[in-house]
């Protein structure tokens, strides 16, 4: 079943983040992290940034990926909600010193905003959240066009795909829905994520060169351990992660 996000749960991962990152922030080896690099004046990665079609397993492998990684997932649901909640959003953000989060917002509004969209906006807070996520590195993004908002080159872009029928088995099975049910569920959330990237992101979910891995679940019969295999692998060779871990 798909997970339930309440608000005390979004606040405890929130706090669990900040401690990690003050614990990497006092290492002497953080600059050295692999797949880390700067923008401008503000390091970022490394990140792995999951797209997906409905039920094409994008939640299934995520939670892989990160646990075996061992870093937190945050998938749309807890974006949405810590980029909506103002005292949840402002936890996150004050974990940055003062310059980090200055320089962060200076990239947001000249470079990722649209112009007329004040500060107070969602669509700013998402990007201000997906950025601060993005900058304390080792983390796993599922949706929520991370993929346009944070620098390619620190992190793994991946897209998940799969034919109509496989996607429908799978939500069938998973969520325990019929599989019309599940038809119509897809037929509703695709155009509305690909709609959301081009009005908001000026991003195309169909383009291959948005990603550095395309993989076809179907074609793995829904194997998420295999899925799970090739995306360490591609981030080993993208970045240099340690992924034996």
């Amino acid at each position: 079943m798909p997970r339930v996000i309440h608000s005390g749960n979004v606040e405890k991962l929130v706090a669990r983040q900040g401690r990690l990152y003050d614990l990497k922030r006092q290492s002497a080896a953080e600059a050295l992290r692999n797949g880390r690099g700067k923008f401008g004046e503000v390091s970022f990665g490394p990140y792995v940034l999951i797209s997906r079609e409905k039920g094409a397993g994008g939640i299934d492998l995520a939670d892989r990926v990160g646990e075996r990684l061992g870093w937190p997932v945050f998938d749309r649901a807890i974006v949405d909600e810590i980029s909506r909640e103002a005292h949840v959003r402002e936890q996150l953000v004050e974990m940055l010193d003062e310059h980090v989060r200055s320089q962060l917002d200076e990239i947001i509004r000249d470079v990722l905003m649209p112009r007329g969209l004040g500060t107070d906006s969602y669509l700013f807070n998402l990007r201000r959240v997906i950025m601060t996520l993005g900058h304390q590195g080792e983390v796993v993004i599922l949706g929520r066009g991370a993929e346009y908002i944070l620098p390619g080159q620190f992190g793994l872009r991946v897209r998940l795909v799969a034919p109509l029928e496989a996607r429908m088995r799978h939500l069938n099975a998973r969520d325990g829905i019929s599989l019309e049910e599940a038809r119509k569920e897809i037929e509703k959330v695709d155009p509305e994520r690909k709609e959301f990237a081009r009005r908001y992101l000026a991003g195309n979910v169909d383009d291959p060169l948005n990603y550095d891995l395309v993989i076809n679940t179907g074609g793995l019969d829904m194997n998420m351990d295999r899925a799970t295999g090739i995306v360490l692998a591609a981030l080993a060779e993208k970045l240099g992660v340690n992924t034996a871990k």
